[in-house]
């Protein structure tokens, strides 16, 4: 009987232990949607993360940003942020589209504005 008592308790324990873990401060809620300027912001680090790792010429690095537009596509709603570089060597690499989700996620970059 001793063990019995003693495999339940530990059982009871056990099974509250993984709330005691829980960490407070966070949520797994749904999150906000970010502002014009923060996409902006973030897509101004991805195109420095491009230039960085060598993705694209470093001729983009000093290159401002357009005024920011969002899309509403299959995979929800994205903004778009282009950057036009006249002087690029490549005719067809003028310009650079940033696409960023409604929460600030990196969705892709390319020349085309297609995604």
């Amino acid at each position: 009987m001793k063990k019995f008592i003693l495999s339940f308790t530990t059982a009871i324990v056990l099974s509250f232990s993984g709330q005691a873990f829980a960490g407070a401060g966070h949520s797994h809620g749904v999150s906000e949607p970010i502002s014009e300027a923060q996409a902006t912001q973030k897509a101004e680090a991805i195109k420095q993360q491009l230039v960085s790792s060598e993705q694209v010429s470093s001729e983009w690095k000093g290159v401002e940003a357009g005024s920011p537009q969002q899309r509403s596509t299959s995979a929800g709603n994205l903004w778009v942020i282009e950057y036009a570089n006249p002087q690029a060597a490549d005719e067809n690499k003028a310009k650079l589209f940033v696409f960023v989700d409604e929460f600030g996620n990196p969705v892709g970059a390319n020349h085309t504005g297609e995604l």
